[in-house]
């Protein structure tokens, strides 16, 4: 009788609806961000509703979010490939995730095209960070710094570039302004972040690491302008700093990185 009711009264489909919902098992169910991304549950499990991979332990982690997920900086951790999935992307690194990163390079910011980028993922490599801007006297000095990139990337050189408006207004336009004009005019392939502020009240803690005589001593002060330059050797340690008139192909700017590079990466055995 109830269920005559209920169909004479139209309800069936809600009915039918909530016992689907109670028959389905939480392994069916895609968070929001695999949902917007359009991945499947390989991407987080071993197997759907089983053990996570990296990916899903980070999101436990996290407190289910993806937020500040960057995948080839937690893939690098985890010690597998960054397009891996299922159990391609179980974790090899056993102290995974809970990888010592060097404190120079515990930061998340955002790249040029807005997605989160851990500076730990250049854990290893030689660093030069140059705050850098579309409209200054030091600006062409974007060619130099992409000719000693091509030159020594593959040595395991990465320039950083982190566009400031701090300096005589000289960088106003958006990201997608400002990469536009890197790619246009410079042919710039090294990464690019998001516009950020160097010094004052609005400085990225980044930035405060490096200035800071708390956290870098030897090499602390303010920004002074567009186009300062700092480097971080293969541990993570800040070893130098140039000033803007400093071209990135001075020669005692390359006589510090070939140096850097001549060092091993934190343990590489002998024959790496």
């Amino acid at each position: 009788m109830l269920f005559v009711r209920t169909l004479q009264r139209g309800t069936l489909p809600l009915v039918l609806l909530a016992a689907v919902a109670l028959t389905g098992t939480e392994a069916d169910a895609k968070p929001a961000f695999a949902m917007k991304e359009r991945v499947d549950c390989l991407y987080c499990h071993v197997q759907p509703g089983g053990p996570r991979n990296f990916r899903g332990l980070y999101y436990d982690a996290n407190k289910y979010s993806f937020a500040n997920f960057d995948n080839e900086y937690e893939a690098k951790a985890a010690g597998v490939e960054p397009d891996s999935k299922g159990a391609d992307a179980v974790p090899k690194n056993k102290n995974y995730p809970n990888v010592p990163v060097p404190k120079a390079l515990n930061f998340t910011l955002k790249n040029i095209d807005g997605k989160p980028v851990k500076l730990a993922r250049y854990a290893g490599d030689v660093i030069l960070v140059v705050n850098v801007a579309s409209r200054c006297g030091y600006t062409p000095q974007y060619a130099d710094l992409q000719k000693l990139y091509d030159e020594y990337k593959k040595k395991g050189l990465v320039v950083l570039g982190f566009p400031s408006n701090d300096f005589g207004m000289q960088e106003p336009g958006t990201e997608a302004e400002i990469k536009e004009f890197c790619t246009t005019n410079y042919k710039v392939t090294f990464p690019m972040f998001s516009k950020i502020a160097v010094k004052g009240d609005g400085q990225v803690p980044f930035y405060k690491f490096l200035t800071s005589k708390e956290t870098n001593p030897k090499h602390a002060g303010d920004i002074q302008w567009n186009f300062e330059k700092f480097l971080i050797n293969r541990k993570g340690e800040v070893v130098a700093r140039f000033p803007s008139k400093v071209k990135p192909t001075d020669p005692e700017v390359i006589k510090t990185v070939e140096k850097l590079l001549a060092e091993p990466r934190p343990g590489a055995t002998a024959t790496e």
